[in-house]
């Protein structure tokens, strides 16, 4: 079976992403706040907490040496958090987005949605995982193909919750194939914003200040852009699978109209 190859440009993808969240930036930002501090804040604190320090063993093993006289702690708390629920977590925020962008209604609770599925959720997320670490063994421009050809393997996930871990990730590499440079340019669009919503946190780590609450709480501007590019990329997922149709006019200036997702009975079309 075919699939569809995504034309629009990202100025475009991203002008949708814009018109879905027009009177729900502040709803969206608390959503992406709740699974950041559920995610990213819980790992920090975790990090924080359980860490080993490689210092003792360099002390027992006489290492005197300026150069170990101090190395820095290694955090395994958040990465055994992770490990464990960041599947979950990824499928519950996929799970929020695709409901959005279809109904504009933002349901905080399905952030935990993806327990529902839990182990669907942690196989699949261990199996992208390896797939993508092996490829990029190779080198890594195969590794970020990789990620790209496994990049829709949750919102599938989330679309069809019966599916298979295999079938989702074969479905992802199916509905990417020829559209991975594509999604690749639109994230690329996003790195300005992200890189000046990175500064606050890039400032606190050069004075080594704030400690846990200034992280988290310097972090938060990245939300505003997460919350954009996730919309954009959910936007992108809609254009693959069909469900939602975009008709570029022939003018070089076209007026921007309302759009509607197509709905599996009817044909809704997005007119510009």
């Amino acid at each position: 079976m075919n699939n569809h190859i995504v034309l629009e440009p990202a100025w475009k993808i991203r002008e949708i992403a814009r018109k879905s969240l027009a009177g729900h930036w502040k709803s969206m930002f608390i959503a992406l706040l709740i699974y950041y501090l559920l995610t990213d804040g819980v790992e920090i604190i975790l990090s924080y907490i359980f860490y080993y320090d490689p210092n003792i063993l360099s002390a027992d093993m006489g290492v005197t040496d300026a150069a170990f006289a101090r190395l820095p702690n290694i955090g395994y708390g958040g990465g055994i958090y992770d490990f464990i629920v960041g599947g979950a977590f990824m499928l519950g925020l996929y799970t929020l987005l695709l409901t959005f962008f279809r109904t504009k209604k933002v349901n905080n609770a399905l952030v935990f949605e993806g327990f529902s599925h839990f182990g669907k959720a942690f196989l699949l997320m261990l199996l992208v995982t390896v797939k993508s670490i092996l490829w990029g063994l190779l080198f890594v421009i195969p590794g970020i193909i990789a990620v790209y050809r496994y990049s829709q393997a949750f919102y599938i996930l989330a679309d069809h919750p019966e599916y298979s871990v295999t079938q989702c990730v074969e479905e992802s590499k199916r509905l990417m194939c020829g559209n991975k440079g594509r999604l690749f340019y639109l994230n690329l669009t996003f790195i300005g914003w992200a890189l000046l919503a990175s500064l606050p946190s890039a400032i606190l780590e050069g004075l080594s200040a704030g400690g846990v609450v200034g992280t988290l709480i310097a972090g938060i501007p990245t939300i505003f852009v997460t919350v954009y590019s996730y919309t954009a990329s959910t936007a992108f997922y809609e254009l693959l699978t069909e469900h939602l149709v975009v008709v570029m006019p022939e003018t070089e200036e076209p007026e921007f109209r309302e759009f509607e997702p197509k709905d599996e009975t009817e044909n809704d079309d997005f007119e510009d």
